[in-house]
Formats: structure tokens, C-alpha cells, sequence
């Protein structure tokens, strides 16, 4: 997956908790805020793919 400044960008509203807990994730993971949080998101898109692949 290659994002990059020309990628489109999108909002997203959280708590001020969720935002420190990405923070702080990012930080352990050696990884910038915005790639922790499209990590996980894709980490979650394959969980749930496998699942429906797995059902089918």
C-alpha cells in the first residue's frame, strides 16, 4: 500500500482518549499517527476479508 502527500485525505472525529491512545501506539510502533491509524484500519479490512472468504 503506498500513500503518500497526494493521497486523498479525510477528516475523522474522535475522542481526545482514542486520539492518545493512537498516539501513544504509534510511538511504540515506531510509526507516525496517520500510519498507525491506516495500519490497523488495513489490519482490519484483512481480518474481516478472511472472514467473509472463509464463509463463502
Amino acid at each position: 500500500m503506498q500513500v503518500g502527500r497526494g493521497s486523498p485525505a479525510v477528516m475523522v472525529r474522535m475522542t481526545v482518549e482514542m486520539k492518545a491512545w493512537f498516539k501513544h501506539k504509534a510511538i511504540d510502533n515506531r510509526r507516525t499517527l496517520n500510519a498507525e491509524i491506516l495500519f490497523r484500519l488495513e489490519e482490519s479490512r484483512k481480518a474481516e476479508e478472511a472472514k467473509h472468504d472463509k464463509q463463502a
